[in-house]
C-alpha cells in the first residue's frame, strides 16, 4: 500500500494523474453556414444526399483545409441540429436544456439586459471541474452580465478571457474585452492598450496560448471553451500577413463574400495555431475536439441547399456544422473518416462531455433535454434521441403585437423596447424524419416566415435543383427532412394523419408544467444601470445599482421594481433620488412597486402596477398579464 501512495505521489509531481481523462477542446465557430466548410462544398452531405454544386469560384470556395483534416480523421456529424441564434444555442452547449425549459430563446440576451442564464441551471464547466478537470473559457459568451453572478468565473469556470456581448469590432476589443483567471471573482477589464488593433483570432490566440503555457494546471485535464468571433457580424477582413482576400479569393464577385472568406479561412489558420499549440505543450495526443456552429449563416454566408438562415427555424438556420476528433492515445479515441446520420442536437452536449468523456455525473442538473451520444459517436450505435424541440411558444402562446408584452407596459416610456427581437413567433419539433413548422404572425420577426428561399451567395445561381418553396397548409408545414432536406414539399396535406400526431405533440409540449416563455418577455428592457461599469471601467456588466437585474429571481414577475404606478392610490413620501425612493420601497412590506418624479422628488410605492394588477408570474407566459 506504501509503495502505490508513493508513486501516485510521484505521478502527480510530474503531472500524470491516477486516473487520467481526455483532454476536452470544445470550439465554436459564429455563424457559420452549412455550406462553408470545405468538405460540404460541391459534395455529398446530409443537407446534400445527391451531391449537388454548391458554389464556385465567383460565389467563393472557402478554403479550410485544417478543419477538413481534422474532419476526416473523426467522426462528421451530419443531422446534428442547434437553435437559430447564438444565446440559446450557447445556454443550450452549456446547459444541455432547451429554451422552452430555460426561458434563453428565441431570443438573443441583448447585453444591456438585465437577466441571463437561470440561477437555478448548472453549466457544463461546473461539472467537469466536479470530475476532476481544470476548466478554462475563451472568447464569446453571451449568456448574461447584469449580474457578476451570470458571468463565466461564477459558473464554473477557473478562467475566462473574452467578451460578454454577442458581437463587437474585429480590432478594436476595449469596449467589452474581459480577462479572469479566479473562479468566483468578478472578471477585470482588459487593457486597452494590450487588447486593441489586435485582430479577433490573433488576441484569442495569445490568450488561448496563456491558459495552456500558464494557467492550466498540469495535474488535471484541460477544459476549453473556445468560442471564436468569426464569422459574426461584422465583416471585417483580416490583417494580410494572416489572410490576403485578394490573393485567396481573387474570383469572388462581391466584395462582402470576399471578406467573410478571409474571415472563415483566418478561423481555419487560428484552429491551426491551436492544434500546434497542444501539440508542442504535450496535449494534443490526449484531447477530444469537439467543433460545431452555433447556428446557420446569414448574409455572405450560404447554406445552400438548405433553406432560410440564422434567426429561422428553416434547416439553414439550425443544421450545424459539427465534427468529433478523438484522441490519438487510447483514452477516447474515435473512429477516422466516419459519418453518423443520427439525430443529434446542441443540448447532447452536456450529458456527452461530462458523463461520455469525463466520466462524471449530472445529478445537479435541472432535468436535461440532451442525451448522451458518446456511444453514437464512437460505435455508430443507435441514439435514443427521438425528436427535437426547435422553437415552441409557452402555453399561452407568442402575443403577435410585440410592443404590447408584459414588461414594455409595466416599465417608463424611456425603458420601453421590442421585446424578442427575434423568432417571435412561429416554430418548430423534430419527430424522427418528420419536421412540424409553424408559420409566423405576418408582419412580425417571424421564425417561420412563408416565402423563405434558399440561402445562396451572390455570383452562384443552383442549376441542379428548382427550388419549390412551399406555402403553409392552415398556418402548418409538415417535411420529411431525410428525403427532402431542403424543404421543398408540404406533406401538411397528404399525411393529415402524422400532421395530427405532431400537432398534439406540439400541443403538449407547448401546456406542459415546466414549458416557459422567453425570459425577454419579461425582461427584455434597456436596463438604465447597464452602462454604470464596477470601478470607472468601460466594460458592461455588472450592472452596479440596477434594481431590475433577475438574477436568481427570472421567472417571478413582480419585482420591488421602478415601474408605473396609480399615484391616486399609492404611498407618497419625499425622497432625495430614484436610490431613496427604491430603499424604501424595499424596506416596506406593501410596496411591490415605486416610481420617482424628478420635478417635485417625490416618491410613489405600490402594491401594483398599472400594466401588473393580476400578474402572478412569469413562467406562464406574457398574456397572464393584462394589458
Amino acid at each position: 500500500m506504501r509503495t502505490l501512495q508513493l508513486a501516485a505521489g510521484v505521478l502527480s509531481l510530474i503531472g500524470i494523474s491516477e486516473s487520467k481523462k481526455a483532454n476536452i477542446l470544445f470550439v465554436v465557430a459564429d455563424d457559420y453556414g452549412w455550406n462553408d466548410i470545405g468538405y460540404h462544398q460541391n459534395k455529398v452531405s446530409g443537407a446534400n444526399p445527391h451531391g449537388w454544386q454548391t458554389t464556385n469560384e465567383a460565389a467563393g470556395v472557402m478554403m479550410t483545409p485544417t478543419l477538413d483534416q481534422l474532419a476526416s480523421e473523426g467522426v462528421k456529424l451530419e443531422s446534428y441540429y442547434v437553435q437559430p441564434l447564438c444565446s440559446p444555442t450557447r445556454s443550450t452547449f452549456m446547459t444541455g436544456r432547451y429554451p422552452v425549459h430555460t426561458g434563453i430563446g428565441p431570443d438573443v440576451i441583448e447585453v444591456h439586459r438585465p437577466y441571463g442564464v437561470p440561477a437555478r441551471e448548472v453549466m457544463v464547466p461546473e461539472l467537469l471541474r466536479d470530475a476532476g478537470y481544470d476548466t478554462h473559457g475563451v472568447g464569446k459568451w453571451h449568456l448574461g452580465t447584469c449580474d457578476e453572478r451570470y458571468m463565466p468565473t461564477f459558473r464554473g469556470f477557473n478562467s475566462y478571457s473574452g467578451y460578454m456581448a454577442g458581437a463587437e469590432d474585429y480590432y478594436h476589443h476595449s469596449g467589452d474585452w474581459r480577462n479572469g483567471s479566479k473562479p468566483d471573482t468578478l472578471m477585470q477589464c482588459g487593457d486597452p492598450d494590450k487588447v486593441s488593433d489586435n485582430y479577433s483570432t490573433t488576441l484569442i490566440l495569445s490568450e488561448v496560448t496563456r491558459v495552456v503555457t500558464e494557467l492550466h494546471d498540469k495535474t488535471k485535464p484541460l477544459y476549453l471553451y473556445l468560442a471564436f468571433q468569426n464569422v459574426h457580424n461584422p465583416y471585417e477582413a483580416p490583417p494580410t500577413d494572416i489572410v490576403n482576400i485578394n490573393t485567396s479569393y481573387p474570383h469572388v464577385q462581391d466584395p462582402t463574400r470576399k471578406i467573410y472568406g478571409g474571415m472563415v479561412t483566418a478561423l481555419d489558420i487560428a484552429v491551426t495555431q491551436v492544434v500546434d499549440l497542444y501539440k508542442q505543450n504535450g496535449l494534443w495526443e490526449d484531447t477530444v475536439m469537439i467543433f460545431t456552429t452555433d447556428n446557420g449563416g446569414i448574409g455572405p454566408g450560404n447554406n445552400y441547399p438548405l433553406r432560410g438562415m440564422k434567426v429561422l427555424d428553416w434547416e439553414g438556420g439550425i443544421r450545424g456544422v459539427s465534427f468529433v476528433r478523438g484522441t490519438d492515445s487510447d483514452l477516447q479515441p474515435v473512429p477516422a473518416g466516419e459519418i453518423r446520420n443520427q439525430l443529434m442536437h446542441s443540448t447532447d452536449w452536456l450529458p456527452t462531455l461530462v458523463e461520455g468523456i469525463a466520466g462524471g455525473s449530472t445529478s445537479k442538473t435541472m432535468p436535461l433535454d440532451g442525451h448522451n451520444q458518446w456511444t453514437s459517436i464512437t460505435t455508430n450505435a443507435a441514439t435514443n434521441r427521438t425528436m427535437i424541440i426547435h422553437n415552441l411558444p409557452s402555453k399561452t402562446g407568442w402575443k403577435n403585437d410585440s410592443t404590447t408584452t408584459c414588461v414594455s407596459n409595466a416599465f417608463p416610456d424611456s425603458m420601453q423596447m421590442t421585446c424578442s427581437n427575434f423568432g417571435i413567433t412561429g416554430g418548430a419539433i423534430r419527430v424522427g424524419d418528420l419536421k412540424l413548422l409553424k408559420e409566423g404572425a405576418k408582419g412580425e420577426r417571424s421564425n417561420n416566415p412563408a416565402g423563405i428561399k434558399q440561402h445562396v451567395p451572390k455570383g452562384f445561381t443552383p442549376t441542379d435543383h428548382n427550388d419549390t418553396v412551399a406555402q403553409p397548409i392552415n398556418g402548418w408545414w409538415l417535411f420529411n427532412i431525410s428525403s427532402d432536406p431542403w424543404e421543398s414539399i408540404n406533406l401538411a396535406e397528404t399525411q393529415k394523419d402524422d400532421l395530427d400526431r405532431l400537432v398534439k405533440i406540439w400541443d403538449s409540449i407547448a401546456t406542459a408544467p415546466d414549458t416557459v416563455a422567453d425570459l425577454s418577455w419579461s425582461w427584455g428592457i434597456v436596463d438604465p444601470m447597464a452602462g454604470h461599469h464596477p470601478n470607472g471601467s468601460h466594460c458592461m456588466g455588472p450592472f452596479v445599482g440596477s434594481s431590475y437585474c433577475a438574477y436568481g429571481t427570472e421567472f417571478d414577475c413582480f419585482i420591488k421594481t421602478q415601474a408605473v404606478v396609480d399615484r391616486s392610490t399609492a404611498t407618497v413620501s419625499t425622497q432625495s433620488s430614484p436610490t431613496g425612493c427604491q430603499s424604501a420601497c424595499l424596506s416596506s412590506s406593501s410596496c411591490k412597486f415605486w416610481t420617482f418624479d424628478v420635478s417635485d422628488k417625490k416618491c410613489y410605492e405600490a402594491e401594483k402596477s398599472i400594466a401588473f394588477t393580476a400578474c402572478e408570474s412569469c413562467i406562464s407566459g406574457p398574456d397572464a398579464c393584462p394589458k
